[in-house]
């Protein structure tokens, strides 16, 4: 059964903005990730989302999971996750896209991942493509419990990251959970990972998250750039209220635009 406006809980209205950062890499290229659209919860039009994407002319889109509200008992162009489908569709035609499974996209069908690449979603289900010097990969999520007491849920494929790895040109990650990053990722050499899921630890206070979601209270990984030599994990704010009735303090919504330049650049 679909949700409609009639039994969905008020949502709290909140803004959206491009928030850019830099990040030293031998590659100049600006990139927009968009995590954590929430179909359902959305509370600002998709056409606002891609007239920013527009006017920030990104080289490439990169979507790290939770576009959308559930794939498993709905189409990716069904019901609540319509929105998502909207926002793809539209950004396809801005910039190359690539698209990475988040936890509300787990178990992605064969007919949705269609949908996508029917659009022009490029779908990276623990998979990678070469785009020129990059190679470009998609670790996809499982999550931290099972929905009733007889499934087991599901883990990320911890050997994909190695694999990944292995491959030559700049490594880009498409990540949904920061989480991982630490505990599969860091330390084989992929330079960049872009995740989201922390929804910027919903209320910022002096700087910090207070909640993120698979971290608990004051997240180590909700938000910006984090670093481990020459590997960087950017983190998405995410593009919604996730939590609908629960207002973000101190916590616009965004476009994470990062924009990669060599070291010495102006």
């Amino acid at each position: 059964m679909c949700y409609t406006e009639q039994n969905r809980r008020p949502e709290v209205r909140v803004s959206l903005k491009i928030r850019t950062l830099h990040v030293h890499a031998p590659v100049r290229l600006k990139l927009a990730v968009c995590a954590d659209f929430h179909s359902v919860n959305r509370p600002m039009p998709v056409d606002r989302a891609l007239e920013l994407l527009r006017s920030a002319r990104p080289d490439l889109i990169l979507f790290p999971g939770d576009i959308f509200s559930d794939t498993g008992s709905a189409g990716v162009g069904e019901c609540f996750n319509k929105n998502g489908l909207e926002l793809m569709r539209g950004a396809a035609g801005i910039a190359p896209c690539f698209f990475s499974p988040g936890n509300h996209e787990m178990g992605l069908s064969a007919d949705n991942r269609r949908v996508l690449e029917a659009v022009g979603i490029r779908v990276l289900d623990n998979e990678f493509v070469r785009a020129g010097a990059l190679t470009i990969g998609g670790l996809s999520s499982g999550y931290l419990r099972a929905k009733s007491r007889y499934e087991t849920p599901p883990v990320p494929d911890t050997d994909f990251p190695a694999r990944f790895a292995a491959e030559e040109g700049y490594h880009i990650l498409l990540c949904h959970r920061p989480g991982y990053w630490k505990s599969f990722v860091a330390g084989r050499g992929i330079e960049l990972t872009a995740a989201g899921h922390a929804h910027g630890g919903q209320w910022r206070i002096f700087g910090r998250g207070i909640f993120a979601p698979g971290q608990g209270l004051f997240p180590k990984y909700a938000d910006g750039l984090y670093r481990e030599g020459r590997e960087v994990l950017a983190v998405s704010r995410g593009m919604t209220n996730s939590v609908r009735w629960i207002p973000r303090f101190f916590n616009p919504c965004e476009i994470l635009m990062l924009a990669l330049e060599p070291e010495g650049s102006p």
